[in-house]
C-alpha cells in the first residue's frame, strides 16, 4: 500500500504477519494465519485504544507481557527475543502503518544510516542496505581519512528508554508538553510500554516495529552528531558506527560528542567496543574473505580434500572469531556445492561436528539434509547430535538451540528418548514447549509429563509471558485447561482469534535469516 504522499508503506497485515515474530525462531512458529482476523482485531481494539489515549472511563487496552526466547549472542552471552501479545502489537502496527510517511521522511534525513527502513519482500520492512553491501559504503566514505572510529551503543534495544521515542521525533520539550497524545511519538511510546506491562526500559527485540523505532532514535542521534561535527562522515547500521577522520583528536572529540548525545537519549556508548584504528583497515573479517575464496569441486576425489580444507579452516577461524557465525557460513558454502554421493558420509560428519560447536547452523543443516536426502540413509549420527544438543542446552534454559534441534528431529522423524525429553520438559520456553508437544503428538517425544508447561494453561496467562502456549496448546488440544474451563472462549480478544482459526504453530514457513543483526 502507499500513503497519501505516495510513499510505499507497510500495511498492518505486513507488520502482523511477516514482521511480527522474530526472524531467528524455528519455521513452524509464525503469525501468517492471523491475516484474516486483523479487521476484527482492529474493530475490537480501536475503541479501547481511544479510551487509553483519552483516559476515558473504561478498561482501555489491557496491559500485557511478551513471550521471551533466549538466543545465543556470542560465546557465553545471550540475547532475549520477544513476541509481544497480539492485541497490543496490532495496535502498535496500525499506528506505524498509518504514520509511515512521517516516519519514513524523518529517517531519510540521516546522512550516515545504512539501515533506513524500506519495504521488504520477505519481512514487512528491512534495512535499505543489507549487511553484505555495507563494506562497499565504508570503503567509499573512508577515502582521504587516516583514522576510523568504531563505536556502538551498549545493549541498544534492551536499553532504549521509551520516552526517548517522542524526544527523537519532536524534541523533549514538545513531547513533555503533549498531555493528550496528539504527537505520534507519544503514542508510539504508549503502545511500546503496553507491550511490556507499562515498563519504560527497553523495547521488544524481534518485531519489525522495534527495528523502525530503533531507527527513529538512531536518526535523531545522527542529526545531532552531524550538527555538532559538520565534518563527520561514515556509516551507521542500527547502532554500529564506522566514522572517519583526518586526525586522532577529531576522533576523540567524536567519542565525547557521541557520549553527550547518548546521554540525552538515556543511552550509553559501549566503551568496550569503542576504538580508534589507524587506516587502512580490513573492510570485512579475514575468515569471510578466505572461506569465500575456497572452491568445492564437483569431482569426487578432489572434493573430499576441498571439504576437509574448508572445515579445517572454519574450525580454526571459529576459535579466532568466537562472536562470528563462521561455521554457519561454511555450512552455507556446502549447501551451494554439488556433493558427490561417495563424499556424503564425510560431509555429514564435518557438518555435525560444526553444528555441535555452533548450534545456530541447524537451520542451514535442515536445508542441506533436504537437498541431499537421496544420500541420507542412516540417521544414527544425526540422532546423536540432536540428543546431545538438547541434553546440554535444556538445563541451561537455552531455548533457541533446543527448539531448532526439536524442529530438525520432527523434519527427520527422530525420536527423543525419556532421559532427554524429561530435561526438555523442564525448560520454560513457549517455543520449545510447542515443538516438543508437536513431537509428542506424533509419538516422537517420550516425556514423563508436562507439569511446567501445563501450569500456564489458564486465563491469566493470556496476557502474561506465556500467552503463546496458553493459546496455542489449548486450541490444538495438546494441553488442557487447569480448571477444565474454556478460557479462550471466555476472553473477548482471544475468542476472535479462535473464530478465524488463527494458529501460531505450523503452516507456511516464516523467514529465518536475520535482517537486523540481532
Amino acid at each position: 500500500m502507499a500513503t497519501s504522499t505516495g510513499i510505499p508503506a507497510p500495511s498492518v497485515e505486513d507488520l502482523m504477519t511477516r514482521g511480527y515474530f522474530p526472524d531467528r525462531v524455528i519455521p513452524p512458529i509464525n503469525s501468517l494465519s492471523i491475516s484474516p482476523a486483523i479487521p476484527d482485531i482492529l474493530n475490537f481494539a480501536k475503541p479501547k485504544a481511544i479510551e487509553s489515549i483519552r483516559k476515558k472511563p473504561g478498561p482501555g487496552i489491557r496491559r500485557s507481557l511478551s513471550v521471551e526466547h533466549s538466543v545465543p549472542k556470542r560465546k557465553h552471552l545471550r540475547r532475549t527475543l520477544s513476541i509481544p501479545n497480539p492485541l497490543i502489537q496490532t495496535v502498535l502496527s496500525a499506528e506505524i502503518a498509518a504514520s509511515w510517511a512521517d516516519l519514513s521522511i524523518f529517517c531519510a534525513q540521516s546522512q550516515l544510516s545504512l539501515s533506513t527502513p524500506k519495504l521488504s519482500a520477505t519481512r514487512a520492512v528491512e534495512a535499505t542496505h543489507p549487511l553484505n553491501e555495507q563494506p562497499i559504503f565504508r570503503a567509499q566514505r573512508s577515502v582521504g581519512a587516516r583514522y576510523l572510529l568504531k563505536a556502538d551503543i551498549a545493549r541498544y534495544y534492551p536499553s532504549i528508554y521509551t520516552h526517548s521515542i517522542p524526544w527523537a521525533l519532536h524534541t523533549k520539550q514538545k513531547a513533555r508538553a503533549d498531555k493528550r497524545y496528539a504527537l505520534l511519538g507519544n503514542r508510539l511510546d504508549l503502545w511500546m510500554r503496553e507491550t511490556q506491562d507499562k515498563q519504560t526500559g527497553g523495547i521488544p527485540v524481534g518485531p519489525d516495529t522495534s527495528f523502525i523505532v530503533g531507527e527513529v532514535i538512531g536518526t535523531a542521534m545522527d542529526l545531532q552528531l552531524v550538527s555538532k561535527m559538520q565534518s563527520v562522515r561514515g556509516t551507521r547500521s542500527i547502532d554500529d558506527y564506522f566514522l572517519y577522520f583526518s586526525t586522532v583528536s577529531e576522533a576523540e572529540r567524536c567519542i565525547a560528542t557521541l557520549n553527550e548525545i547518548g546521554q540525552e537519549f538515556e543511552l550509553d556508548i559501549n566503551d568496550a567496543k569503542t576504538e580508534i584504528i589507524t587506516l587502512p583497515d580490513s573492510l570485512e573479517p579475514k575468515w569471510k574473505t578466505d572461506l569465500r575464496g575456497l572452491e568445492i569441486r564437483d569431482s569426487a576425489a578432489p572434493q573430499s580434500f576441498d571439504l576437509l580444507t574448508l572445515f579445517d579452516r572454519a574450525f580454526e577461524y571459529s576459535k579466532q572469531f568466537p562472536t562470528d557465525s563462521v561455521l554457519t557460513y561454511a555450512a552455507k558454502l556446502t549447501l551451494g556445492a554439488n556433493i558427490a554421493g561417495g563424499n556424503w558420509p564425510l560431509c555429514e560428519s564435518l557438518l555435525l561436528k560444526a553444528a555441535l560447536a555452533e548450534p545456530t547452523m541447524l537451520s542451514v543443516l535442515g536445508e542441506i539434509y533436504t537437498k541431499f536426502s537421496a544420500f541420507h540413509t542412516d540417521k544414527a549420527a544425526l540422532t546423536v547430535l540432536i540428543h546431545s544438543i538438547c541434553a546440554y542446552h535444556a538445563p541451561l534454559q537455552q531455548g533457541n538451540e533446543v527448539s531448532w534441534a526439536l524442529w530438525l528431529a520432527k523434519e527427520m522423524n527422530i525420536q527423543i528418548p525419556k532421559q532427554v525429553a524429561d530435561r526438555i520438559a523442564k525448560l520454560d520456553d513457549d517455543l520449545v514447549a510447542l515443538a516438543a508437544l508437536d513431537l509428542n503428538d506424533n509419538g516422537l517425544f517420550d516425556a514423563s509429563g508436562f507439569a511446567k508447561w501445563r501450569a500456564h494453561m489458564q486465563a491469566a496467562e493470556l496476557y502474561e509471558r506465556h500467552w503463546l502456549i496458553a493459546y496455542e496448546a489449548f486450541e490444538r488440544g495438546w494441553l488442557t485447561s487447569l480448571g477444565n474451563n474454556d478460557y479462550i472462549g471466555d476472553d473477548e480478544f482471544f475468542s476472535i482469534l479462535r473464530v478465524h482459526g488463527v494458529r501460531f504453530y505450523g503452516g507456511a514457513l516464516a523467514p529465518t535469516a536475520s535482517f537486523f543483526g540481532y
